[in-house]
C-alpha cells in the first residue's frame, strides 16, 4: 500500500493588482486541473466524466495561451464559490526554511 504524503494547500491574497497564492492550511487556492475518473460509478457518471474532460481541456488551452510565466491559472474560493484568476505564487511563513532563506537572500549559519 502506497503511503500517502501530507497534502500541500494554498490561500490567496489580492494586493496591488496582484492576485496571489501561498503555503497555508486554509486550501482556498488551487490549481485548475478536475480529477478524471478510471471507471465510472453512479456518482460520477459517463455525462460527468465527458464534462470533466471537456473542462480540463478547455483549461488547458487556457493556460497554454498565457504569455506570462509567473501566473498560473488557479481557482480560489471565497463564500464557497470558485473564481477563475490568474495567480503568482509568493513565499510565506509556512514554506520550508531553505525556500524562505533563498527567496529572502539570508545568509547560511
Amino acid at each position: 500500500m502506497m503511503e500517502e504524503q501530507p497534502k500541500t494547500t494554498y490561500a490567496w491574497v489580492f494586493k496591488d493588482k496582484t492576485m496571489c497564492c501561498y503555503k497555508d492550511p486554509a486550501d482556498k487556492c488551487t490549481v485548475t486541473k478536475f480529477w478524471e475518473v478510471e471507471a465510472l460509478t453512479a456518482f460520477h457518471d459517463d455525462q460527468l466524466s465527458q464534462a470533466t474532460k471537456q473542462i480540463n481541456a478547455i483549461l488547458a488551452g487556457v493556460e497554454k495561451s498565457n504569455d506570462d510565466p509567473r501566473r498560473h491559472l488557479s481557482f480560489i474560493q471565497f463564500q464557497s464559490r470558485h473564481f477563475l484568476v490568474w495567480t503568482q505564487s509568493r513565499v510565506g511563513p509556512l514554506e520550508d526554511k531553505e525556500t524562505i532563506r533563498r527567496t529572502l537572500r539570508l545568509k547560511v549559519e
